[in-house]
């Protein structure tokens, strides 16, 4: 079997909140400013403590419904978002809405409910679907498509902006008409700064995704995705995995690394390569190769390579394999990274031979 990597580091990202503009597109002066908040925030190592401002802790009544979307174990979600859903919580309208909206004819109105509903109550996220240059709003409802509602999501960031939600004061800069690219800078870096590491991610993508990159640029791209990657954050470790791939470095010791990492934390695309390398480690038995996949289904309800292995065939046997499957699963830190913003629920299964 062998895996496209490339394919598998496509991370899909629900809203796009700053298109590509004069505003937000790198230029060389960025280098002196990050460079200096890199040299102020010194890190070269992985942290032991995972420092990421998640939405949710646990605890919080929205935590593990969320977490179950990050890891596309939709059933489980859809069953603990839908008390909150019934009495009308805005963000649990809008999460439920993002998982159902594309499911079938009959799930889309209901969704198109939910997402009004969720707007008119005060998710900024909510409203910004409905933007005139979101491809999601104009494919499944583009009647409701208007630039009224981007203008209400700013005003509902601003407000949250004054209770400290560093989404919020990050969304309220950058959604901004007239944006200036130091503003756009400044609020990354302020992000940066409060554990929000997406825009961070977001820049250095738009660097080193490009096929010929600006080489100076390049190398700050990379500096900066792996601040990220130290401070625990799976979208800058998929990230550095996608830019090994670009490099033609699918085995290096890096790519290992990233791998291992991504493993504890949750990455899915992670998880993929770790049941798929299973898969094709000769050395491994049937069983150790069926507990890789039965973990991998465990986790994030992919079931794919369970297919080609063989449980074990005596009762005793199998328990022991699913107790150390579930265990691996288990493992995983519980840590929400998705946001409003970015609801990577899907990823491409394509280029398995």
């Amino acid at each position: 079997m062998k895996v496209n990597i490339t394919t598998l580091l496509l991370v899909f990202s629900f809203l796009v909140l700053n298109g590509c503009s004069k505003a937000t597109t790198p230029q060389q002066a960025d280098i002196a400013v990050f460079e200096q908040f890199l040299s102020e925030n010194p890190i070269s190592s992985i942290s032991p403590s995972i420092d990421v401002a998640s939405i949710y802790m646990p605890g919080d009544p929205l935590f593990e419904g969320v977490l179950n979307i990050q890891r596309n174990l939709w059933g489980k979600a859809e069953k603990a978002l839908k008390p909150l859903v019934d009495k009308n919580d805005p963000n649990a309208l809008y999460w439920s809405a993002l998982i159902s909206y594309s499911g079938s004819i009959k799930s889309t109105p209901i969704a198109r409910k939910m997402l009004l509903q969720s707007a008119k109550l005060g998710n900024p996220y909510a409203a910004l679907f409905f933007a005139p240059d979101n491809h999601q709003c104009q494919m499944y409802f583009p009647n409701e498509c208007s630039e009224q509602w981007v203008e209400k999501a700013q005003k509902l960031f601003a407000e949250q902006a004054k209770t400290g939600d560093v989404r919020a004061v990050y969304y309220s800069v950058t959604l901004k008409p007239e944006l200036t690219h130091e503003e756009y800078i400044d609020a990354i870096v302020q992000a940066a700064e409060n554990y929000y590491y997406y825009p961070l991610v977001e820049y250095s993508n738009n660097i080193v995704k490009l096929s010929n990159p600006d080489k100076d640029l390049e190398t700050l791209g990379v500096k900066l995705l792996n601040y990220a990657r130290f401070n625990n954050f799976v979208p800058a470790i998929d990230a550095l995995g996608d830019y090994e791939a670009k490099n033609n470095r699918l085995h290096s010791d890096e790519m290992k690394r990233l791998n291992e990492q991504g493993l504890k934390l949750g990455s899915k695309i992670s998880w993929r390569s770790y049941r798929n390398n299973a898969l094709e480690d000769k050395s491994l038995t049937e069983t150790q190769k069926y507990i890789a996949a039965k973990a991998t289904d465990l986790f994030n309800g992919d079931d794919f390579g369970l297919s080609f292995t063989h449980p074990p065939k005596e009762k005793e046997a199998l328990i022991a394999a699913n107790k150390e499957a579930q265990a691996k699963a288990d493992a995983v830190k519980k840590v929400i990274y998705i946001d409003g913003a970015h609801a990577t629920m899907f990823y491409s299964r394509s280029d398995i031979q």
